[in-house]
């Protein structure tokens, strides 16, 4: 594991580094959160407080460069919603009808049922002005609907045989349950126009999935899942976790240098991306939840 993440971070131009917690950005988001009524209290069954300081961590690494800073703590607090959310199967089952019923009670304007998911349609209603646009904001809504439809789908489909011929499915099924779409949205700051990035928008939607894939990895190793994109692609091939496991990290570096080329030409969605890159990797190490820290990078 040690040897294949290392290829994938000369493959990206990215060291190795721990990013030092931002309790300032940690406390700008707590009082926000309380501010507008969502679930901050351990005493509620289900909060957004034990997820706070995982989408801290992200928005302070893969958004360092993102301003202003209200757009940071926006970032901070979805993503803290959304682990929620990725985490409702395993550790909150009772949720599951609340899940499955989001998409059609947001389009309903009814209220979600749970407090945390209301939380995360109060957050979308601000997408226009934190993304510069209806259209990153339509796109970042859209894979936010996308991520919650296939959550539940994972888990009805855990039985499922996966056809050697249905060659696009994995990634089909994995840019939807990785967001990957909303979180690309995220790399680029307001003021940078959709044009510029979109054309690069299905390779990236797909790098920030993939990277996940192959640091992640290590931890759902230990955890025993098996409802994972490595998994997928293991059943569809007929090949070892650990060989779809490295065959990712080189997809994730094809992918990389596809991205930079697109981007080629336009300085600011390019720098944008090359600060997200530097950020992203610094959040999986900096993050206690994928156990980095054991494997001796």
């Amino acid at each position: 594991i040690r040897t294949t993440i290392c290829r994938l971070l000369a493959g990206c131009n990215v060291q190795y580094k721990v990013a030092p917690f931002d309790h300032a950005l940690y406390q700008e988001c707590f009082d926000v959160a309380v501010k507008r009524g969502y679930p901050m209290s351990c005493s509620e069954p289900f909060s957004v407080l034990p997820f706070l300081p995982i989408g801290v961590t992200y928005s302070m690494t893969s958004c360092a460069h993102i301003t202003p800073r209200h757009n940071q703590i926006w970032i901070a607090l979805c993503t803290a919603c959304l682990f929620f959310v990725d985490d409702v199967p395993r550790r909150f089952p009772t949720e599951l009808p609340s899940l499955r019923a989001f998409n059609n009670r947001l389009v309903r304007g009814e209220k979600q049922g749970n407090a945390v998911l209301d939380a995360v349609v109060d957050l979308l209603k601000e997408t226009p002005r934190v993304f510069g646009g209806h259209v990153p904001a339509d796109l970042l809504t859209t894979s936010i609907m996308d991520f919650a439809t296939t959550t539940v789908m994972e888990c009805e489909t855990t039985n499922m045989h996966i056809l050697a011929s249905a060659k696009g499915y994995p990634s089909y099924q994995r840019v939807m349950t990785g967001i990957g779409e909303a979180y690309a949205v995220m790399v680029f700051p307001p003021d940078i126009p959709y044009e510029e990035y979109i054309q690069a928008m299905p390779e990236l939607a797909l790098f920030i999935c993939t990277v996940n894939d192959v640091l992640s990895f290590y931890k759902e190793e230990l955890d025993g899942e098996s409802t994972n994109h490595v998994t997928t692609i293991a059943a569809r091939k007929g090949i070892s976790r650990v060989e779809a496991f490295e065959e990712l990290a080189d997809t994730s570096v094809e992918l990389y240098q596809r991205i930079l080329s697109i981007l080629d030409g336009l300085p600011p969605a390019r720098e944008a991306f090359t600060h997200f890159v530097e950020g992203y990797f610094a959040f999986y190490f900096s993050s206690k939840r994928y156990r980095l820290m054991e494997v001796g990078l």
